[in-house]
């Protein structure tokens, strides 16, 4: 199992099953030509640097508070005691978080996949910015700075919701393997994964893996993370949140179209929903054998060239490094 669940890692297994799939294949149908009209608009508009400052504006507005939203009601929203009930109704006697990490992996994806659906649907589930956007057209929406920026915060407001519904999957997914993501450590791996979770294209991805795979290099020391304080670690997790967020945001509002708006806001939710749920189960199915049998994590660290390292995506253990030498700069400059 070990070996297949490696050689998975260089492959895409973020096929949604079933009605999420067939709506995906919808989606882009009818959103390819849309989005290359949305963006080729925006792109020839004389006065587009002041839209651009305008939408940047508002995104971080609506953006305020992202990480206090995505954690409370995302990462902390998964009940232990039904996860640790659905166990005990499968036959396996545990009593907490921990003990589920003593079962054989089979047990842990056994019960995992019966939760599976609820929280796809729950997911891919669009907010309100579809209405709000849909049945503009691209010249009046991005024409005035007002009116783009009033579109880009009902996205942004949107891409939290999304964000939020991606955090709680990966909380369901955490718990079924034994990981309690309100631990602090712990919601740094999960924030971890949302990044990988949100990558696009190989190199996205092997960077974003290679990155957790370093992370539970270290968690499984206990160096790096035993010497960052509360505050740290919180500043850690709002920069990846944040920079998800923004990131986010300005996928969607370039496929803001009229009629297809709302088909394209719902297909690329239900897509980020189904890569949540592969990526997180991926991530942590390979933690829970690599910590439970000793194992090198190494072995599950996609090879990244230098190209591959400027992906864009926010790397866990970057973030971290840079909060540490941060606060090793502000120690010394008291000296």
């Amino acid at each position: 199992m070990w070996q297949r669940l490696v050689a998975e890692t260089t492959e895409d297994h973020d096929t949604p099953p079933g009605r999420l799939r067939s709506g995906l294949v919808r989606a882009r149908v009818a959103a390819s030509a849309q989005i290359g009209k949305a963006k080729d608009a925006v792109m020839s508009l004389p006065n587009a640097e002041a839209v651009g400052d305008a939408i940047n504006s508002a995104v971080t507005n609506a953006l305020d508070g992202l990480h206090s939203m995505t954690v409370n009601f995302g990462l902390h929203s998964v009940s232990h005691d039904t996860v640790i009930k659905h166990f005990t109704a499968k036959g396996h006697p545990v009593e907490s978080l921990d003990d589920i990490r003593s079962l054989d992996i089979r047990a842990c994806d056994s019960v995992s996949a019966s939760g599976k659906q609820k929280y796809l649907v729950a997911g891919s589930e669009g907010a309100a910015s579809s209405l709000v956007v849909t049945g503009l057209t691209v010249s009046s929406t991005v024409s005035g700075g007002t009116t783009a920026a009033a579109a880009a915060a009902a996205i942004a407001a949107d891409s939290v919701t999304v964000l939020t519904g991606m955090g709680r999957i990966i909380a369901h997914v955490a718990a079924h393997y034994g990981y309690d993501v309100n631990e602090p450590d712990e919601e740094v791996f999960a924030a971890g994964v949302l990044s990988y979770s949100t990558a696009t294209g190989a190199s996205q991805k092997a960077t974003t893996l290679a990155a957790l795979s370093r992370l539970t290099q270290d968690m499984m020391r206990r160096t790096t993370m035993a010497t960052l304080s509360q505050n740290q670690i919180v500043r850690v997790i709002e920069t990846v949140f944040k920079a998800l967020g923004v990131k986010m945001t300005r996928k969607k509002l370039a496929q803001a179209v009229p009629v297809a708006g709302a088909l394209i806001n719902g297909g690329m939710n239900a897509q980020l929903a189904a890569h949540t749920y592969s990526r997180a189960l991926t991530a942590y199915r390979l933690r829970f054998l690599t910590e439970k049998y000793g194992l090198d994590p190494a072995e599950w660290r996609p090879d990244v060239d230098a190209t591959d390292e400027d992906s864009g995506m926010p790397l866990i253990d970057e973030i971290l490094d840079a909060e540490l030498a941060d606060e090793d700069h502000a120690r010394r400059e008291l000296l």
